[in-house]
C-alpha cells in the first residue's frame, strides 16, 4: 500500500507524515469516520508509516512494510470481534500483550477495530493502559460513533476524523477495486453516499445487484398492473424479509429519479444513471403528486416495520397504494 492507492485523502496523509517527522507521534489515536470512510484502510496506512524502517516513509520496500502489507507484523496487532461488542476479556489480553517490547522495531501498534463497541467495563478496564503505556506503544482505536466512547478514553486520545470522498474519487476507487466499468463505477459511487467503503461493498454485493434489479420490476410493475397482480409481488418481500428496509430504500431511490426528471431536465444528479430508460418509464406513468405520496407511503412503512408492526399487512397496503397510484395516471391519462 503507498500513497496512490489511498485516493481522496492527500490532507490527511500529509499531516500524518508531517507528525512523524517532526516527531510529534502521540501513544493513542481514534480514527472516526462514517463506516465505509476508510478508518481501516487509513489506520493500515499510519502503522505502515510507524514501522517503516526505510528512509521515505513508507518506503515499501523494507522488510517491515512488506510484513504489514502480507498481514504478518509480529509489531502490528488488530484487535477484532466477531460479536456486537467487545468484552472485557479481550481488552485484558491486550494489556498483557503491550507489556511485551516489540519484537523487531522500535514501536508496537495495537489498532482496535469498532472500538466504539466496547463495553464499558471494557473501556473501563482499558483507561490505565491508556493514562500510561508503554513508550513504544502507539494505540489506533477505529470508531463510526464518538458517542460510543467514555469521555474519558476521548480526551485521552488524539482524534483523527476522516471525511468522506467526492462521487469522482469514490468511483475512482470502486472502477480500480471492483474492475467494472467506470460508467456503473459512477453509479456505484453516487449510491455511496461518499463512502469509498459502502461503495466498492455494494459494487461487489450480487445480492444488492439483484435486489436493485427486482426494486425496478416492482416499480415498473406496480405501475401498469391490476390490484390482483400487484398482490403477488407479497411474496417476494416474504421471502426477503430481512432485507425488506434495503429493498424499500432502493425503491424510494428509483422514484427520487423519476421526481428528478420531472421536475429538471438536469440529469447529471440522477443516482441510477445505468437505468435511465426505466426511471422515464417511471416518470411517465406517475404523476408528481403521486410520487411524492409514494415516497411518503413508503417512509410510513419502513417506520411500521421498524416497529415491528404486521409485516404482511404493511406491504400489502403499501402495494395497494402504489398500484392505485399508477391506476389512477392510466385512468386519467395525466402527464402532470
Amino acid at each position: 500500500m503507498n500513497t496512490f492507492d489511498i485516493i481522496g485523502q492527500s490532507a490527511l496523509i500529509n499531516r500524518l507524515k508531517i507528525a512523524l517527522e517532526s516527531g510529534r507521534i502521540v501513544h493513542s489515536y481514534i480514527f472516526a469516520g462514517l463506516p465505509g470512510a476508510g478508518k481501516r484502510t487509513l489506520s493500515n496506512f499510519f502503522a505502515k508509516m510507524l514501522l517503516c524502517d526505510g528512509g521515505s516513509k513508507p518506503c515499501n520496500t523494507c522488510q517491515s512494510c512488506s510484513q504489514v502489507d502480507s498481514q504478518n507484523h509480529p509489531d502490528l496487532i488488530r484487535l477484532t470481534s466477531q460479536t456486537k461488542t467487545i468484552g472485557v476479556e479481550p481488552i485484558r489480553e491486550l494489556r498483557a500483550d503491550i507489556g511485551i517490547k516489540p519484537f523487531q522495531g522500535s514501536r508496537k501498534i495495537y489498532i482496535i477495530e469498532k472500538g466504539d463497541t466496547m463495553t464499558p467495563q471494557a473501556q473501563n478496564a482499558f483507561l490505565k493502559t491508556l493514562e500510561e503505556p508503554p513508550e513504544y506503544a502507539v494505540i489506533i482505536i477505529l470508531a463510526d460513533n464518538l458517542a460510543g466512547l467514555l469521555s474519558t478514553i476521548v480526551s485521552r486520545c488524539q482524534i483523527i476524523r476522516i471525511p468522506g470522498l467526492s462521487t469522482r474519487q469514490v468511483a475512482e476507487i470502486i472502477e480500480r477495486k471492483a474492475n467494472i466499468s467506470s460508467e456503473m463505477a459512477l453509479v456505484f459511487a453516487r449510491l455511496s453516499e461518499g463512502l469509498p467503503g459502502k461503495g466498492l461493498d455494494l459494487a461487489l454485493s450480487q445480492e444488492y445487484r439483484e435486489m436493485r434489479e427486482e426494486s425496478l420490476k416492482i416499480l415498473e410493475g406496480l405501475s401498469k398492473s391490476s390490484l390482483v397482480q400487484a398482490m403477488g409481488y407479497i411474496d417476494y418481500f416474504l421471502d426477503n424479509r430481512d432485507k425488506a428496509i434495503e429493498i424499500l430504500d432502493l425503491m424510494e431511490l428509483w422514484l427520487r429519479d423519476a421526481l428528478v426528471l420531472k421536475q429538471s431536465s438536469c440529469q447529471d444528479i440522477i443516482i441510477n444513471m445505468d437505468k435511465l430508460t426505466y426511471i422515464k418509464s417511471l416518470a411517465n406513468n406517475f404523476t408528481l403528486s403521486h410520487i411524492q405520496c409514494i415516497i411518503e407511503n413508503i417512509e410510513d412503512s419502513k417506520k411500521m416495520l421498524m416497529s415491528h408492526a404486521n409485516f404482511h399487512l404493511a406491504i400489502e397496503n403499501l402495494l395497494m397504494k402504489i398500484q392505485g397510484s399508477g391506476e389512477y395516471v392510466r385512468s386519467s391519462r395525466s402527464t402532470v
